[in-house]
């Protein structure tokens, strides 16, 4: 028996209030497959919070755990957190200079790439071969 079973009588009765979460793949593979059990909640879809309010909803956060542990957190640690945090994601995102121009560098060489596989004449070919060339040297140095 699973807790679908268990909880679905209390549910139908109205003896038994109930909030769940979970993902849609999760509702879709254990709740809507049961149309009774399914029918005893209302779905309420929640988006995935910006950075910016994610750190509205800490810093709220914060003041209710601060009175509950009686510890105090100085907004000074949390814009450190928030600091380090935002260092770490542009290092990680960014590329040293060199291999951002070669980068650039092999999309413009494939786009030509691209172009110049449409035409037909012989100037085109032929460029076409110095084009592959250049392109395979762009990736072995990437």
């Amino acid at each position: 028996m699973d807790a679908a079973n268990l909880f679905k009588p209390m549910l139908t009765r109205g003896q038994l209030r109930c909030i769940g979460a979970t993902t849609l793949d999760e509702y879709g593979k254990y709740v809507e497959k049961d149309v009774a059990f399914e029918r005893q909640f209302q779905q309420v879809y929640v988006a995935e919070p910006s950075s910016t309010d994610t750190i509205s909803i800490l810093r709220r956060l914060k003041e209710m755990y601060e009175g509950h542990h009686g510890h105090h957190l100085p907004d000074k640690a949390i814009d450190l957190v928030d600091e380090a945090c935002a260092n770490v994601r542009v290092q990680l995102d960014s590329q040293p200079k060199e291999i951002d121009k070669l980068e650039r560098k092999r999309i413009q060489v494939e786009v030509e790439l691209h172009a110049l596989e449409k035409e037909k004449d012989k100037a085109s070919k032929a460029r076409l071969v110095e084009v592959k060339k250049e392109l395979d040297d762009l990736r072995d140095k990437l």
